[in-house]
C-alpha cells in the first residue's frame, strides 16, 4: 500500500511538472509568431533612427555630457559633428578619451549613436 501510494504520487509530481514545462515552450512558440517585426528590425542594425541614438544618449550619456548637449563634467557635443569625423566619433565612443570610460554604449550601437552626435548643432 505504501509503495503505491509513493508511485502514485511521484507520478502526479513528474505529470505537473511535464505539464509546466510543456506550457512554457508553447508561450515562447507563441511569442516568437507575434514579434516577427522586432526580430526582422534587430537584423537590419545598420540605421537607428533618431530617437534611439537621442535614447542611448540620455541615458548613458547626459550625465557627463549635460541635458542639452553643453557639457559638464564632459565636453560639449554641439557641434561635434563639424569637429570630428564619423570614424573619430566612433573610435571615442567605444573606447573612451580623456576621463571617459570605454565601453559605455555597445560596439554595435556606436556607428548610431555617432550617425546621430554628427547631427547635432
Amino acid at each position: 500500500m505504501k509503495n503505491t501510494v509513493l508511485i502514485a504520487l511521484a507520478i502526479l509530481v513528474i505529470g505537473i511538472g511535464g505539464f509546466f514545462v510543456l506550457s512554457n515552450v508553447q508561450d515562447q512558440k507563441e511569442e516568437a509568431q507575434e514579434t516577427p517585426a522586432k526580430n526582422e528590425a534587430q537584423e537590419g542594425k545598420g540605421t537607428v533612427s533618431k530617437v534611439d541614438g537621442e535614447s542611448i544618449y540620455k541615458n548613458t550619456c547626459a550625465g557627463c555630457h549635460g541635458d542639452q548637449y553643453q557639457g559638464g563634467v564632459g565636453p560639449s557635443l554641439k557641434g561635434v559633428g563639424s569637429r570630428l569625423s564619423d570614424k573619430e566619433i566612433e573610435d571615442i565612443i567605444q573606447h573612451g578619451r580623456g576621463g571617459m570610460p570605454s565601453g559605455l554604449v555597445s560596439k554595435e550601437d556606436a556607428p548610431a549613436m555617432a550617425a546621430w552626435l554628427k547631427t547635432l548643432k
